[in-house]
């Protein structure tokens, strides 16, 4: 997929989040910011590809991009996916006939989106943590960039998540104690991450 494409993905985006009168979709900015730190790991890759002289680093590089690619592709449809999920939180909050559980079922189900972003995010800081090791100097910039866009991307989805299963007691026996659990390893986890790449960045400064 060109650069030209993707600009034009993350541009129909932003332009669904801030329309006027428009209703952005549950998450979205998490999303959008995975989606631009996927499209500048995914050419971090590719810069680096074009100076690259070592067989295995080469495989290194070309399966970080093929991935951080295939994420993008996985964020952008979660943006509907989100959209979906923050409809169905409605329609059982406006029905009359909803009975509890069948609500908090909904709740649990729109906090799955926004958790996925954040593990597609996560994901995207392995490879970015990946990519410092193998993508050369000229593509720390771009790499650090995309490494703090993944985090945003996981905060906004975990933040998001967390809203939704605050709607669930706790005991309700839905599952969303596993839930919130899930969500905080992946926070913690990003947050290490966040520093071993800042760690890493920190050492190429001029």
């Amino acid at each position: 997929m060109g650069k030209d494409q993707s600009l034009q993905e993350c541009a129909g985006c932003l332009d669904q989040i801030f329309a006027p009168g428009a209703a952005a979709p549950v998450a979205s900015s998490g999303a959008l910011a995975g989606t631009l730190a996927a499209t500048l790991l995914a050419s971090a890759c590719g810069t680096a590809l074009q100076d690259c002289k070592n067989e295995k680093a080469e495989d290194d590089l070309r399966r970080i991009q093929e991935r951080a690619v295939s994420l993008r592709r996985d964020l952008l449809a979660l943006v509907e996916r989100g959209a979906e999920a923050a409809e169905a939180v409605a329609i059982s909050r406006r029905a009359s006939r909803t009975d509890d559980r069948e609500r908090l079922r909904a709740l649990l189900f729109a906090s799955e989106v926004p958790l996925r972003i954040a593990e597609s995010c996560h994901a995207l800081l392995n490879l970015a943590l990946r990519a410092l090791g193998r993508a050369g100097i000229k593509a720390i910039a771009e790499v650090g960039t995309g490494s703090a866009l993944a985090f945003s991307g996981v905060v906004g989805g975990i933040v998001t998540s967390r809203a939704y299963l605050a709607g669930i007691p706790s005991g309700s026996g839905i599952g969303a104690t596993v839930t919130r659990k899930r969500a905080e390893r992946i926070l913690r986890e990003a947050e290490a991450l966040r520093t071993q790449i800042t760690d890493r960045v920190r050492q190429h400064l001029p």
